[in-house]
């Protein structure tokens, strides 16, 4: 990890200053929000909306980041090092110095700021009418927070009620434009670390808020417009593709689930995916959203287009997080030069660089959140927990916590009898998705990882659940 900047770095940077461009179009009457977490702090994206009679006009804001930002600068140079940002509990590993990515080009409430804005004329049917994309000057009228977006949603009193009103009016028409194209709508089960005094810690599962899946929608719309003019440009960027799931993964799902007496699914499309998790949620069957959410490919970025399997799109990339994304930034540099005829710049593909960065992000956050949960564990010193088996090999079996973020192994020679053909133990079968409670045996905080022991099925989890 790149841990701090050089002093040339951060010389540099404190050098950047807003300038307010000559050739940015004045939107600042326009009331902008922000919408982000509790702890946000690099603000890459502003929203608006407003219904009319027979469609909703929409702005999408993106920081102007390029502006600011030579391409093959010092600067540059550094963050494409880095490829993304790094989200720690307590901080953050930017991918550029805090006086651009918190100050400069974050869209801080009531600052002028240079934006690229997506100005999206949308039927209630979710068809684009049409769009135009325009550098431009905003100003954030407020920074909100996803709690405090849903509070004002039934808060008829809040001077930004109309706005969030129309954002998730806008919400509606995109979410039925999604399930009709057949996005998979995977449940999300994360746990977010919260600091208290003295360094302790706690562990919180995130809320599952409306306003969450407003941003998402608006930013997916913003995605797939801007891949959707490279494809008909036919111009080089860099894009984002997700693939179906492999014919291993698709046979190993198949098995799994006929253990649970599915119907016989392909899931060769984005429909069957879509089945399983209706027919799991009616039955009460929580624990195959996580199967199926595992079987799925990882995306990754690629100067050829392969389609987001997932989001269920022909064509996507990534644009809307140009301070914490170096992939965005390319888009967008690449964007305006289709859209402004600058001088044609030399396309240089560091899709498998950023992808890597991308993995060492996600794996660096897993770790930590497991490291945690066992330093936690060890504190509060429980002895039964309760979780559900989503994994049979022949060493043993994997136990998912339903309270804290972790995982454990109940290895086989830890039981007196083990059969792995009928999957059972001592007379007790053991099935994916059953309901277990268990100790646990050894806790390596230095790794986290741990063991399992007395594992005892409890009942089916659908009776259990609540």
């Amino acid at each position: 990890l790149r841990v701090g900047f050089s002093k040339k770095i951060l010389e540099l940077s404190e050098k950047v200053s807003f300038k307010k461009p000559n050739l940015h179009e004045n939107l600042t009457h326009i009331p902008f929000v922000t919408i982000d977490g509790d702890d946000s702090k690099d603000f890459d994206d502003a929203v608006w909306a407003e219904e009319k009679k027979d469609l909703i006009k929409i702005m999408v804001a993106i920081a102007d980041v390029s502006f600011f930002i030579d391409e093959d600068s010092p600067i540059d140079l550094e963050a494409r090092k880095r490829g993304n940002s790094f989200y720690f509990p307590d901080r953050v590993l930017p991918m550029f110095p805090k006086n651009i990515s918190n100050n400069i080009c974050s869209l801080v409430p009531q600052k002028e700021r240079a934006c690229v804005v997506i100005q999206i004329d949308l039927f209630k049917n979710g068809k684009i009418k049409n769009y135009k994309i325009k550098r431009a000057i905003i100003k954030s009228h407020a920074r909100l927070t996803y709690k405090e977006v849903d509070k004002i949603f039934t808060n008829e009193k809040n001077k930004f009620y109309l706005l969030i009103k129309n954002l998730f009016r806008t919400y509606k028409v995109l979410r039925e434009k999604s399930s009709t194209r057949g996005k998979i709508n995977f449940n999300s089960d994360e746990f977010s670390i919260e600091f208290q005094e003295n360094q302790n810690f706690i562990f919180k599962k995130k809320e599952n808020l409306h306003s969450y899946k407003v941003i998402e929608e608006l930013m997916i719309l913003a995605n797939n417009i801007v891949a959707e003019i490279f494809i008909k440009e036919k111009k080089n960027t860099i894009f984002r593709n997700h693939e179906k799931p492999s014919k291993e993964k698709i046979i190993e799902l198949k098995k799994t689930l006929n253990d649970h007496k599915f119907k016989a699914l392909s899931f060769f499309s984005q429909s069957d995916f879509n089945n399983a998790l209706e027919i799991s949620r009616k039955k009460g069957f929580d624990f195959i959203n996580n199967i199926l959410l595992k079987s799925q490919s990882k995306a990754f970025y690629e100067k050829k287009n392969k389609g987001h399997f997932g989001l269920a799109l022909k064509n996507y990339t990534h644009f809307t997080s140009p301070i914490r994304r170096y992939s965005d930034l390319i888009v967008h540099r690449d964007l305006l030069d289709i859209l402004f005829k600058k001088k044609k710049r030399i396309f240089s593909d560091i899709s498998e660089h950023l992808t890597l960065q991308e993995k060492k992000a996600d794996f660096i956050e897993r770790n930590i959140i497991e490291r945690a949960c066992s330093i936690y564990l060890k504190k509060i010193k429980k002895r039964i927990f309760v979780g559900i088996i989503d994994g049979i090999e022949s060493f043993g079996i994997f136990i998912k916590c339903i309270d804290y973020p972790f995982s454990a192994l109940a290895r086989v020679r830890l039981f007196s009898e083990f059969n792995f053909k009928k999957k059972n133990i001592e007379n007790q079968k053991y099935e994916i998705g059953q309901l277990v409670e268990f100790k646990i045996k050894r806790n390596n905080i230095y790794n986290g990882k741990i063991l399992a022991e007395k594992v005892c099925i409890i009942e089916k989890y659908e009776r259990y659940k609540n």
